[in-house]
């Protein structure tokens, strides 16, 4: 995957090749805005989390969207094929990816994308609830487990904490 970021536009273009997916993949993330992504952001994690994952229609939608911030990703075509947001406490949450655009660098952009809004608003660290089979993904992030395994959304969760700025 090869990524760059777009300092005029906040957007991080990337591109995937066979090595990384199944076929070439062209994608985009950029800083999303609640009021003109809303419908796509949850339209991405209606299909993950409720659909593929069978998580409560009312945890996921927990209505605290219009209090965060957010990153969409959208393919070439401009259509969403991930999210993730940032409360103003620094909770990363609800980051996914539809399926078929996995393992193309998308989940990665995307944390990038956040963590540049979390330093852009000053914050000294970001935390997160990671599904228990995906912690790997956000050790590489920097990210450390604090505490034990417990269930949210009747899914294994991890606490895991990352700090940006030493105190």
């Amino acid at each position: 995957m090869k990524g760059l970021i777009n300092a005029v536009s906040l957007s991080i273009p990337g591109y995937a090749g066979i090595d990384d997916c199944m076929e070439e993949h062209i994608w985009s993330v950029r800083k999303a805005q609640w009021d003109a992504d809303g419908s796509g952001l949850l339209e991405v994690r209606g299909r993950v989390f409720i659909e593929e994952q069978g998580v409560d229609v009312l945890v996921e939608r927990d209505g605290m969207d219009s209090q965060c911030l957010h990153a969409i990703a959208e393919d070439a075509e401009g259509i969403p094929i991930g999210a993730g947001r940032i409360a103003g406490n620094g909770k990363v949450g609800r980051i996914a990816v539809i399926e078929g655009w996995r393992g193309c660098g998308v989940g990665t952009a995307i944390m990038h994308e956040l963590h540049r809004q979390a330093e852009c608003m000053g914050m000294c660290h970001t935390y997160l609830h990671s599904q228990s089979l995906a912690a790997g993904f956000y050790l590489r992030f920097g990210y450390l487990v604090e505490g034990d395994e417990f269930l949210e959304a009747e899914i294994p969760h991890l606490k895991m904490v990352r700090i940006i700025h030493g105190d």
